[in-house]
């Protein structure tokens, strides 16, 4: 029997941004992509410049928290996540079912400040609720408009036999706000249930090789590049799904950032092959999006924008890793088709999600076939 991730996302540094509340209690839905007989859940306080104390954390399989038990730390309920930490709750004994959400409860009774924050859109595999009383009833909302924020819950892992491959989802915004890892997550439960588990460590507004810049605390907590974040990861994906490039290009137009050579993010995503082919991984990268013409976020920048991202596409078609997204997302007139915008001309909508997941599924099947499973 081995401890294997079940689901987990990492939390983004919102230190510039931190959440303070007097009280607190949140609601989260995870999905397991692999089965177990007991659980470890595990919470962070990576980013806190204080511990966090919490009255109690309660796991159900049922919304209505109808048969929740209570997952203790060192044998009790109330519990502490030291500044700069991550921790694991007490293993206990409860059966996890790929496919079948799980729902977590978090409460605390006292003023605190949070900043290990996670997102998503998409709530079908992932969602979330707060309430600033930790009596109060958090609800889980189902439309997919509206952001669903929670604290310091990274995810949890099951007890099981068997092992089984990694696929990480990383990079930027077009993973992490949940259309596509839904997509894509939606696929692997379908077709390899309970054989292949999935991780999200997209962080929005994320760079392959810039470090954000700090011109506003937005800005701040996009957090160091890809490639930075790649060379600190623990992770170990047999197969490694990266999007990135495109904010790496958009930055100097919105900030003091300067304008990336294109050899430089060319010589970036060399660099990435090679790291995930140093944990003996396999990479895919989407080709960036459609053109970004409607959007006023580039400001003057957006002819130069627009022609970078077609420049960078082209070198990128040459390489077997690569997937062309661009095409299937684009409208007639190269736009980010109507049907596939999440409104910002930028994001996608679940059906965007599905789009680019499907470009992507095939590639994905294949290195999945070739022996890692």
């Amino acid at each position: 029997m081995n401890w294997k991730i079940s689901y987990y996302q990492t939390p983004h540094d919102n230190r510039a941004q931190p959440f303070k509340y007097q009280e607190l209690a949140q609601v989260v839905k995870l999905t397991p992509f692999l089965s177990g007989q007991a659980i470890q859940i595990l919470m962070t306080n990576v980013y806190g410049k204080t511990p966090l104390k919490f009255k109690r954390l309660l796991l159900a399989d049922r919304e209505d928290f109808s048969n929740a038990v209570l997952v203790p730390k060192n044998g009790v309920a109330e519990f502490v996540i030291p500044q700069g930490q991550s921790i694991g709750m007490d293993a206990i004994t409860f059966p996890v079912k790929a496919g079948q959400p799980l729902y977590f409860r978090l409460e605390a009774d006292q003023p605190q400040t949070y900043v290990d924050l996670a997102s998503t859109y998409d709530p079908s595999l992932v969602n979330a609720s707060i309430n600033s009383r930790v009596t109060g009833q958090p609800h889980l909302r189902d439309k997919w408009h509206q952001r669903k924020s929670w604290f310091s819950l990274a995810g949890f892992r099951v007890l099981r036999e068997n092992s089984a491959p990694l696929v990480e989802l990383a990079g930027d915004s077009l993973i992490e706000t949940g259309m596509v890892a839904a997509a894509i997550g939606k696929h692997l439960l379908t077709n390899y249930p309970d054989q292949v588990t999935m991780i999200n460590t997209a962080i929005s507004g994320s760079q392959l090789v810039c470090d954000s810049p700090t011109d506003t605390p937005l800005f701040a907590t996009f957090g160091p590049s890809l490639l930075h974040r790649l060379t600190q990861s623990t992770w170990r994906p047999q197969i490694m799904i990266a999007s990135a490039g495109g904010n790496d290009l958009m930055m100097p137009s919105i900030s003091s950032q300067k304008p990336v050579p294109m050899t430089e993010l060319e010589a970036g995503f060399e660099q990435l092959t090679r790291l995930v082919k140093q944990r003996r991984g396999k990479l895919l990268v989407p080709t960036l999006g459609p053109k970004r013409a409607k959007d006023a976020a580039y400001g003057g920048g957006k002819a130069r924008v627009n022609q970078a991202r077609e420049q960078l596409n082209k070198w990128l078609s040459q390489f077997s890793w690569a997937v062309d997204v661009t095409n299937v997302l684009s409208d007639d007139q190269g736009f980010l088709a109507s049907q596939y915008d999440f409104g910002d001309h930028l994001h996608l909508s679940p059906a965007g999600g599905v789009a680019f997941a499907d470009a992507l599924i095939p590639q994905l099947d294949q290195l999945l076939r070739e022996g890692i499973l």
